[in-house]
């Protein structure tokens, strides 16, 4: 999300990873994105490439989680040699182990890269600020329309999900 400014799915994702972003040192970004959805990034003009492929979780692959992932490897080879000549080093922030050993196997020293997205993260803008604000904003006022429902209407009873 920090790196492409794109949409994530974050609830389907964290339970399902099925999404992978590379950026590259010479700034091409290529993001694989589940199949279905390529309308979440398609509109954005930092990612320059759109791939499908990253999913190698047991829920998806089932048995064949390690011929997925040597196809995910596959594909990050094929950018790297474009857009990084000869340079094999990944700075990896979460992957699961079968993506991991086929990046191995294919030669890749990969790296640890939750430091780098982090601090990556704590960067803002000051839209980005501003837009932080609003949601503080607006979750704030939702709750005290909650909590002044609440104070006025529970003590009569027949408030409740029955």
């Amino acid at each position: 999300r920090y790196a492409t400014d794109t949409t994530n799915m974050q609830l389907w994702n964290a339970h399902n990873p099925f999404r992978a972003c590379l950026v590259c040192a010479d700034g091409h970004m290529v993001i694989w994105e589940y199949k279905n959805a390529p309308f979440l990034v398609e509109f954005n003009p930092l990612v320059k490439e759109i791939r499908s492929g990253a999913s190698f979780f047991y829920a998806v692959s089932g048995d064949l989680g390690d011929r997925d992932a040597h196809a995910f490897a596959g594909q990050v080879e094929e950018v790297m040699r474009a857009h990084a000549g000869t340079n094999r080093r990944l700075a990896v922030d979460k992957i699961q182990i079968h993506g991991l050993r086929a990046l191995e196997r294919a030669g890749f020293e990969v790296m640890e890269g939750e430091e780098l997205t982090e601090r990556t993260r704590a960067i803002k803008g000051a839209d980005e600020i501003l837009a932080m604000r609003c949601a503080h904003h607006a979750c704030e006022s939702a709750i005290a329309e909650m909590e002044s429902f609440t104070r006025q209407n529970v003590p009569l009873g027949g408030v409740s999900e029955d």
